[in-house]
This record gives C-alpha cells, sequence and structure tokens, in this order.
C-alpha cells in the first residue's frame, strides 16, 4: 500500500485500503495521515461506521480543518455569480469581506409581488412542531385581521365604567390633614404590663 499515491488517487481507495488502513491505524495510532485516509475511505464507501471513526479522528487530528474540507467542504464552495460581470469589473475588489457580502446578496432569489398577493393559508398545528414562534406570530395576525373586521361588542356595564373614567369629580382625592393616629406602641405596651400578665395557651 502506498500512502502517497492513495493521496494524489483517493478513487483508489476500496475494501482492500480500508483494511490495511485500519491495520495500519491499529499499530501507529497516531499517524494522522494514515487517519485521515481512513475516514476519506469511509465517506467514499458510505460505510455505516463512518460517523464513529469521525468523532475518533477529531480527537486525534490537530487541526480539525482538514477534516471539515473533506467531509463538508462541497457544501460549502462559494457561487460565482455570472448574471452580472460588469458590475463585478466595475467594483474594486480590495477588500474580499464586502466581495463576499456581495456575492451572498446576489444568490438571493428576488421576491416576487405574485407571492404576495397569493392567499396565506391557515396556519396547522404541524406547523407549531417545526417553528413555534412563527405559528404563534401567524395566529395572532389572522385574529387581529379578524378582530379588525368585527365590530367588538360592549360589555354590559360599559358605558358605566367610560363615564367613570372620563368623569373628573369622580376621582379619588387625598387630605392633606390626617383623620386617624395610630396608637404609640409605648402606650399601649404600659397598659398590658399595668394589668394582669397572663399566658395563653393551646
Amino acid at each position: 500500500m502506498d500512502i502517497a499515491q492513495l493521496i494524489k488517487q483517493p478513487e483508489l481507495l476500496d475494501r482492500e485500503t480500508l483494511y490495511d488502513l485500519r491495520s495500519l491505524l491499529a499499530l501507529y495510532p497516531y499517524y494522522q495521515t494514515a487517519r485521515l485516509l481512513l475516514l476519506q475511505n469511509l465517506y467514499l464507501l458510505h460505510d455505516p461506521t463512518f460517523d464513529e471513526e469521525l468523532r475518533r479522528a477529531a480527537i486525534y487530528i490537530t487541526d480539525r480543518k482538514v477534516i471539515f474540507n473533506l467531509v463538508e467542504a462541497a457544501h460549502y464552495q462559494m457561487r460565482h455569480s455570472v448574471a452580472k460581470p460588469q458590475e463585478n469589473k466595475q467594483k474594486p475588489t480590495s477588500n474580499r469581506t464586502i466581495s463576499l457580502i456581495d456575492t451572498f446578496l446576489e444568490s438571493i432569489p428576488e421576491e416576487k409581488e405574485e407571492e404576495e398577493k397569493k392567499p396565506k393559508r391557515k396556519p396547522t398545528p404541524a406547523d407549531a412542531a417545526v417553528d413555534y414562534v412563527s405559528y404563534l406570530l401567524e395566529v395572532e395576525n389572522e385574529e387581529d385581521s379578524k378582530a379588525d373586521k368585527k365590530d367588538a361588542p360592549q360589555l354590559k356595564g360599559q358605558d358605566l365604567i367610560d363615564n367613570f373614567i372620563n368623569n373628573e369629580s369622580g376621582k379619588i382625592k387625598l387630605k392633606a390633614d390626617v383623620e386617624f393616629k395610630p396608637e404609640d406602641e409605648q402606650t399601649g405596651s404600659n397598659e398590658g404590663k399595668n394589668g394582669e400578665e397572663s399566658y395563653f395557651t393551646e
């Protein structure tokens, strides 16, 4: 088994190389190149032990970027926009962050007015299982639109409450003079001492 050849030509990885790589890792568990090749071999063969080996490899391999590139790099590749080449030429390419943001914003599909005109469907309990907050907002908006359409019926005695709130003469006003003065604790405790002392029990 030639490891350099397997690195250059990963399509040569098969069941036999898988066995060879496992035996090599049994002898040298910290051999990172062999571990990465084993991961790649498992990934290409769609082996069910790939997840377990990936967790183990994350401990042994010092640079996890390599593992990420091996497994997830295809999902995160940049999509170059071909639709607007003239605008890209006019923009300065000195700031990479701005160009990445622009590329991302250009890749978002534009919302059409037709979608907004379509009648919204009624939210179902299954929607609550997926995204509970948006479900609550949809239900709330639906209830608000129904409340706007219907005039709210007045409660019994609603006129009486409205008149009391609007009537200024019905407000409670506090007086500046004190009508009631509480007894001092000292005078109350002296009366208890002068009388007979008694105990209160059950």
